[in-house]
């Protein structure tokens, strides 16, 4: 007689329906983690997004004898003003330093002082002169990503 020597056909039925299941329960996981991850970033890119389309920056007044730029906010968010430059609207527009200049909280009935010098960077030429505001609503402004900030950050230009 032949013995037979071998795995039965129910073990290996389950064996095959628990590594199935397994791999299943796995990529479930993968995919859903992925899912998850993908949601948060566009979560927050429209949070960004929308932060940004409530940004609204006012050159209410530029008092020259005082050297005294008067600014409002009107918007719905509070605004960090990363740069203020005014120059000749002759001359180029001179690059930026964007850091964290002051805060300007969102009100219908505020504004906030700019100094020229310290504040503004004034390029002297001749008039007309251009005033140049860049600003990023406080709750997505990153002060060790400037890259960032300037992807999100708003810009006011006025001819003065």
């Amino acid at each position: 007689m032949r013995e037979k020597k071998g795995i039965s056909y129910v073990v290996t039925v389950a064996i095959v329906t628990a590594v199935t299941i397994t791999l299943g329960f796995f990529l479930w996981g993968v995919v859903s983690g992925w899912t998850g991850a993908s949601m948060m970033d566009i979560v927050s890119e429209t949070n960004k997004g929308i932060a940004q389309q409530r940004s609204i920056l006012v050159v209410e007044f530029i008092d020259w004898e005082s050297g005294t730029v008067w600014v409002s906010n009107p918007g719905k968010v509070d605004l960090v003003i990363l740069s203020c430059t005014i120059y000749p609207k002759s001359n180029p527009q001179p690059q930026g330093n964007y850091r964290e200049i002051a805060r300007v909280s969102a009100s219908m009935d505020r504004v906030y002082p700019l100094k020229i010098g310290s504040d503004c960077q004034l390029i002297t030429g001749q008039k007309p002169y251009v005033i140049d505001i860049r600003a990023i609503a406080s709750t997505i402004y990153n002060p060790n990503n400037p890259l960032e900030n300037a992807q999100w950050m708003i810009m006011v230009r006025q001819i003065v």
